[in-house]
């Protein structure tokens, strides 16, 4: 049987300053007064365990890539060095319908969660609910 090599949890080739989108489903939003959209997305939106994000200069075809099939759905952005900051890590997951494709590593706990949704930039506002 021959030795597994696994896979990084944080690819370090991957800037810090690389921004990162999020596909957010119209539910994942709540009001924020403290933002200057009035509404951002809730902790829940980055609590799965394989977060899916976009590296954003790589995602052919921009916001309407990431959106093809998503009707309602919102985008946020952060930075690879915002995830970082939060003691997580990213790494690229091919995907032939998604250029650019890569999963945030590591625990994610409640705190980091709100944190991250309290310091996202809004690319894409989800329609009012």
């Amino acid at each position: 049987m021959g030795v597994v090599i696994l896979p990084q949890p944080n690819d370090l080739s991957i800037a810090p300053d690389v921004e990162l989108w999020r596909r957010i489903p119209p539910w994942q939003w709540i009001p924020d007064s403290n933002t200057p959209t009035g509404r951002r997305p809730t902790s829940d939106a980055f609590d799965d365990i394989e977060l899916s994000v976009v590296i954003a200069v790589e995602c052919e075809g921009g916001l309407g890539t990431l959106l093809a099939g998503h009707v309602g759905y919102g985008v946020a952005s952060f930075t690879v060095g915002d995830i970082r900051d939060r003691g997580w890590g990213i790494v690229r997951v091919p995907d032939d319908e998604l250029p650019g494709h890569a999963h945030v590593t590591g625990k994610k706990s409640h705190s980091k969660r709100a944190s991250l949704a309290k310091k996202c930039t809004i690319r894409v506002e989800p329609p009012d609910a």
